[in-house]
């Protein structure tokens, strides 16, 4: 993966675990943890399409286009899947918490490609 993605990664990390920090600080540590599992599943996601999208070996078009739908497939695939794990694991996870640190990741992923 390249730099300016693995910084992207990182500071979805960072916002998951001050989300989830926030959350534990305002409403205990059920939902601190359910923060930091949805910031979780926002960087583990990006993080398999960074993985899928580096594959393209040749710089065509055609290719970069299709490397990028079979990724954006596989980080939904996952993300459907982490979710549901999640709900059926984890049956006292707070929605509100675990959906905030989902959404800071997405936040940081929307604003970095502004700026890169």
């Amino acid at each position: 993966m390249s730099e300016a993605v693995n910084r992207i990664i990182l500071v979805q990390m960072a916002v998951a675990a001050l989300i989830a920090l926030l959350a534990w600080l305002w409403s205990g540590s059920l939902a601190g943890v359910s923060a930091l599992i949805g910031g979780s599943i926002g960087f583990i996601t990006a993080m398999v399409y960074a993985k899928k999208m580096a594959s393209p070996s040749d710089g065509s078009a055609k290719k970069i286009v299709h490397a990028h739908y079979r990724a954006e497939g596989y980080k939904m695939a996952f993300t459907i899947l982490l979710f549901s794990l999640v709900f059926k694991q984890f049956t006292d996870v707070q929605a509100l918490p675990l959906f905030a640190g989902y959404v800071g990741t997405l936040i940081v992923y929307w604003v970095a490609l502004i700026f890169v």
